[in-house]
């Protein structure tokens, strides 16, 4: 329910976003980047092209949302993944680091999450298989994205 919640809220900013021009400058309607005062309209697709330092860092796109041990998987997290930006789809490309519950490192997971859309969330699970020492808690096992880049398509 709260990530239903954060999610409408974050939607909502997008769209207010968007419906007030953000990335026009002035009232005359010409994109930013453009030399407005020679009437130069010289520009390419690279320039107009959204840059991953222009929408954030992808490590902020990413959340662990649930860290645990499972007697079945090992130890298990749930991912989420939300695009911000609100033109361009985004494929991440992600590695989660497991740890025991006593520091050990278990392993590090590499996975991608493809064309997630604008303004939306895509979730999924991971795991690293664990079996634990007899009698080591289980408690405590940690889950961190260890890596997080993004590519649009």
């Amino acid at each position: 329910m709260k990530f239903q919640r954060t999610r409408a809220a974050a939607v909502s900013g997008f769209a207010l976003v968007a419906l007030t021009g953000m990335g026009v400058s002035g009232c005359s309607g010409d994109p930013v980047g453009e030399d407005s005062a020679s009437g130069s309209s010289d520009t390419s697709a690279a320039d107009t092209a959204p840059r991953a330092a222009d929408s954030g860092d992808a490590a902020k796109d990413v959340e662990i949302s649930s860290c645990k041990y499972d007697d079945k998987k090992g130890i298990s997290a749930s991912v989420m993944v939300f695009n911000h930006n609100v033109t361009v789809t985004y494929t991440y490309d992600l590695a989660v680091k497991f740890t025991a519950a006593d520091g050990t490192p278990v392993a590090t997971r590499a996975t991608s999450v493809p064309f997630v859309r604008p303004g939306r969330w895509e979730t999924l699970d991971i795991a690293a298989p664990y079996t634990p020492k007899a009698g080591a808690s289980t408690s405590g096992v940690k889950c961190k994205v260890d890596k997080a880049e993004r590519k649009a398509g």
